[in-house]
């Protein structure tokens, strides 16, 4: 469901961009900056992760308590990033996640903004296995596909470090073992970061409403994607199926021992989950192209010269 009101005014306004140190969120007020617009980095310690003097305004923003809802005055977009998903408790991540969505949700509403942004993920859908699907399904149904935004990015390909791609990439070159549910048949779609940046830009410049999948439109099953990656980045790929309940219980015993690893139970249970998720449509719509993964690869890891 996608529709479009009267585009903004040409001009460059303010925008607030939650979880503003993140993997998105500081690309986004990046993106946004130079384009610019007004950023307001809402971030959880002012002081401990201020941004550079004259660029982005840093705002106070430790979900669901404590916001500083003066962040929302005079502001022609919210773009909600903010997303716990490593948090130790499931009762947490819910209070976080959930009840902080309302919050940011309210205090925008009540600020008179205009457009409310929703990050999304393809992991939302009905048969999701994970919290993390299971949830920003949830967070959506929430929403106003008349008025506000949401956008469900594939699996974020981008250089340097963070983010749950990189998690596996290290993974893979620590280990050189990649697991595999079901055969590894489930199909990936991904998204290159500057990709997703133009996608999102363009949609609040030109005032979307409804819901947008970016994603790649083909896709590649999980073990070719497995291999490509390891390909690129130098590792060694080992396709091992592994039985999801005993993998589950083996992650969910180290996590509880605060055992830091390359990939969580939720991982495991997104990736099992996996379902394909049109996007051609949404993309035209938008005005953007989503890079195939062995492109977008190539720009991750790109060839050594000389």
């Amino acid at each position: 469901m996608t529709s479009a009101r009267q585009p903004r005014s040409a001009s460059a306004g303010c925008v607030v961009v939650t979880g503003a140190t993140g993997f998105l969120g500081r690309r986004l007020c990046g993106y946004f900056q130079s384009r610019g617009w007004r950023v307001r980095g809402l971030v959880r310690d002012v002081l401990r992760h201020p941004f550079g003097e004259g660029s982005v305004e840093a705002r106070l923003c430790d979900l669901p308590d404590r916001v500083d809802a003066s962040a929302f005055e005079s502001v022609d977009a919210v773009i909600h990033c903010a997303y716990a998903s490593r948090e130790a408790s499931l009762r947490e991540a819910r209070r976080v996640n959930e009840l902080g969505t309302e919050r940011v949700y309210a205090l925008s509403r009540a600020a008179g903004v205009r457009q409310f942004v929703f990050i999304s993920s393809t992991s939302a859908h009905d048969e999701a296995l994970s919290y993390y699907g299971r949830s920003k399904l949830a967070i959506e149904r929430t929403l106003d596909l008349e008025r506000d935004l949401i956008v469900r990015p594939g699996l974020v390909l981008a250089p340097g470090v963070g983010g749950l791609f990189h998690r596996l990439v290290d993974g893979l070159r620590g280990t050189g073992i990649a697991p595999i549910f079901d055969g590894g048949r489930q199909i990936m779609q991904t998204v290159y970061i500057d990709d997703l940046l133009a996608a999102l830009y363009g949609a609040i410049v030109n005032d979307r409403a409804g819901r947008y999948v970016v994603a790649e439109p083909e896709g590649m099953p999980v073990r070719d994607f497995f291999r490509l990656v390891a390909a690129k980045c130098g590792a060694r790929c080992r396709l091992v199926p592994v039985p999801t309940a005993s993998l589950l219980v083996v992650l969910r015993a180290m996590e509880r021992l605060g055992v830091a690893l390359p990939i969580s139970s939720e991982n495991v249970l997104g990736m099992k989950s996996l379902r394909f998720q049109p996007s051609a449509g949404d993309l035209e719509v938008l005005g953007v192209r989503a890079r195939p993964t062995r492109e977008s690869l190539e720009l991750v890891f790109p060839p050594a010269s000389g």
